[in-house]
Order: C-alpha cells, then sequence, then structure tokens
C-alpha cells in the first residue's frame, strides 16, 4: 500500500524524519505470509500504523489523500516534488522527482504567495487583462511608442507639435526657414483596473504622454498628465475627456491635435452618465472653468463657479448623433459674464457593403468664452477685460467634415 501527502503549510519538523519509521515498520509488514491469521494481524497492524500516520501528519499539518486523488492532482504542472531532507525545491535542494511513486515518494503542492492562486495568472473581465490574484478586481497596462518626423518649410522655432494657427502666411514678418525634426512625445502609457462593487463597476484610469517640461535639444521630456479618473456606476471623477467633446467622431489627420472646428479638450470635473460609452448615453457635469482671460491684468481675478456640462447621444444602426451644451464664467473684479456654447456632431455609417470602416463624421459649434477647448488654439484667449473692468468674450463658430 502507497500513502502520498500534500501540503497546506510547510511542517516545522521534518515530514520524512516523522515517516521513516513508519515505513520501516511498514515494509517487513507488507511482507508477512499471505494466510489468514497473517492477514488478519497484519490488517490490525496496518490499521494501527495508519492511526500513527494520521495523528503524526495532522500535528504537523499535513493531509494524507488516497493516492489516485493524488495522481489526479499530480496531473497539474503546479504540483511541486519534496526532496530528500524534507525541503521543496524551492529552498534551493535538487528535488528527487516531480511526480509521486510507487515508492512512497511524497508530492506537494505548495502555496507560492499570499493567496492560493498566486502561481496562476488568469484572465480579468474585460479585454486584454488581468486578474489580481485573491481579488474580484483585474488590471490592464496598456500605452504606444509613437515616432513622429516633421518637415516644416515655414518654420516657427523647435516646435514638436503643428497647429494650423501658428502657420505664417506668404510674406509675414514671421515667416521662417525650413526645418526637419523627429520625437517621441506622443509615446503613452496607461493603466486601467476594473472590479465590481455592490454601487456597480468601479474603474481607475490613469495615462501619461511625453509633453511636459523637458530640454529639447537634450530629449529628456518629462511625463505629462493626459488622464487620471475614477468611475463608480453612473459616476465618473477626475480628468477626463470633457462633457463637451465627442471623441467618436475626431477624424484621422496629420495634425495630432485634430481639425480646428473640433474640441478635443481634456478636463477635470464630475459628471453623472446614464447609458453606454460607445452607445446611447445622455449625462450632466460640472468641470473646471479654467478660462483665460487678457487685458487689464489688475482686473482679472480667478472664476468663482465651475463649468456646466449637459449632453445627449442617439446611436443607431446607420450612426449617431450628439448634442452638448455649455456654460463658462469670465469674471474680472468689476464684472463677471455667464457665457457659453453648443456643440452638434455625429457619424453616418456607408451603406454600401463590405465598408464597415468606412463613414462620414462632421461637428459644428457656436458660442463664446470656451476658446481654451479646442487644441489649436492653445494659448488663444477666452476673453478680454477692458480698461473700465467689463468683461468681453471671444467669440467662436466652426464646423468640419471628415
Amino acid at each position: 500500500m502507497v500513502f502520498s501527502a500534500q501540503f497546506v503549510k510547510k511542517p516545522n519538523t521534518s515530514v520524512f524524519a516523522l515517516l521513516a519509521p513508519v515505513c520501516i515498520l511498514l515494509s517487513p509488514a507488507l511482507a508477512q505470509s499471505s494466510d489468514s491469521e497473517s492477514v488478519d494481524a497484519l490488517r490490525a497492524e496496518v490499521e494501527e500504523l495508519r492511526a500513527l500516520v494520521d495523528a503524526l501528519t495532522r500535528s504537523q499539518g499535513i493531509r494524507v489523500v488516497a493516492d489516485d486523488q493524488q495522481r489526479s492532482a499530480n496531473d497539474d504542472d503546479s504540483v511541486i516534488s519534496v526532496p530528500q531532507g524534507g525541503t521543496s525545491s524551492r529552498d534551493g535542494n535538487k528535488p528527487t522527482n516531480r511526480r509521486a511513486s510507487a515508492n512512497g515518494i511524497l508530492s506537494a503542492r505548495q502555496q507560492i504567495g499570499r493567496f492560493p492562486d498566486d502561481a496562476i495568472v488568469t484572465a480579468g473581465e474585460f479585454d486584454r487583462s488581468v486578474r489580481v490574484p485573491g481579488t474580484n478586481g483585474a488590471f490592464r497596462l496598456g500605452g504606444a511608442v509613437q515616432i513622429n518626423a516633421n518637415y516644416d518649410t515655414d518654420s516657427q522655432g523647435f516646435q514638436q507639435i503643428g497647429t494650423q494657427p501658428t502657420i505664417p502666411l506668404d510674406g509675414a514678418t514671421d515667416d521662417g526657414d525650413e526645418q526637419f525634426s523627429i520625437h517621441s512625445r506622443h509615446s503613452r502609457i496607461n493603466f486601467d483596473f476594473r472590479a465590481p462593487t455592490q454601487y456597480g463597476q468601479l474603474r481607475t484610469f490613469i495615462e501619461f504622454d511625453f509633453f511636459g517640461d523637458g530640454d529639447e535639444f537634450t530629449n529628456d521630456y518629462d511625463l505629462r498628465l493626459r488622464h487620471a479618473a475614477a468611475e463608480l456606476g453612473p459616476w465618473k471623477f477626475g480628468q477626463f475627456w470633457s462633457g463637451f467633446v465627442d471623441v467618436f467622431n475626431i477624424p484621422e489627420t496629420a495634425d495630432p491635435g485634430g481639425p480646428m472646428a473640433q474640441p478635443v479638450l481634456r478636463n477635470p470635473g464630475i459628471h453623472y452618465v446614464r447609458g453606454k460609452y460607445d452607445g446611447s448615453n445622455w449625462g450632466i457635469g460640472i468641470e473646471n472653468p479654467a478660462a483665460d482671460l487678457g487685458g487689464n491684468t489688475d482686473l482679472i481675478a480667478s472664476e468663482s463657479v465651475p463649468s456646466v456640462i449637459a449632453f445627449a447621444k442617439l446611436q443607431r444602426d446607420w450612426g449617431y448623433i450628439r448634442v452638448a451644451g455649455m456654460s463658462v464664467e469670465l469674471k474680472s473684479d468689476l464684472d463677471s459674464v455667464i457665457t457659453g456654447g453648443a456643440h452638434l456632431s455625429g457619424r453616418f455609417n456607408s451603406p454600401l457593403p463590405g465598408s464597415d470602416r468606412n463613414n462620414f463624421s462632421f461637428g459644428a459649434q457656436a458660442g463664446e468664452g470656451f476658446v481654451h477647448y479646442f487644441s489649436s488654439f492653445v494659448g488663444e484667449l477666452d476673453g478680454v477685460v477692458l480698461d473700465d473692468g467689463d468683461v468681453e468674450a471671444t467669440g467662436i463658430i466652426g464646423a468640419f467634415g471628415a
């Protein structure tokens, strides 16, 4: 008869030292004659030895299982053999055998880390994610390496991202010379974690690129925060795409900022959203106002109320339509103006068969005081403070199709 054991914790005393006298007693017992009296005596002795083994294994935290159960367990590659001397192969000694054998060599399924499943990498609930051992959450590491090469026929200096307003007209005083450059600042790194809770799905997302401060002559650019947001059920907190922005209809352009008439702001805020992110939905929220005023700087004060955002999207097989509105405060020490605008956007899918990736996207907006929502106008003013203290907002109207 063969006994095999499975560890549930590492014993303080060598299990082989404890079982050696049992094996010595068991071997001559099994060699007795097969007449009935000898067999009865042998059975009684075996039962005594079995009781002794059970007592020893219980005192050492070892669970004895049937040999056929052990063979079934041994089919799992995570079974680790116990080498001579009572230590596992992870202690640095050479194991005697990877599988349990008829000679009574013990095999043990050892706990590798804090949780029983630490040795196993399992897929998470969302695409390309990995489950965190011991929890019901999963995470995904992502990102991309992007190389940009630019040739500028009218250079405005060492720019590594081009925008349409910086292109000088022929004969202008800022008409420059040609310039060639290569950079990797558009490369990104992100971390996505999700877990179910009694209040809905919890998700945290953080992403960086390399458009932070640095020395472009030595190419030592710093990380820049793009997204840092948390989501719990219908609530969204932190910095992510503004609710005023339609990220699903931004066309692919040579300019990484998209069309001039496309708002693309990532803005800190708090939003309440119902519906699917990539389907029909609606939402309302407050966001960081971050308006930029110029003019009489002695009369400029910071905003006292957040921007208010609302949007609704209708998605169907033919595409979708989305409308969004916003309000923003422009304030000086003597004057305060509440202004804002509206944004209509959408996408129509191609009706032709076999053209699932073909579509027509569009966007149009009009209003005042939200120039900072457009990457093409970075540094431009949302309004000005006149000498008498009155605030005058900058008007915006634009559209694009792709």
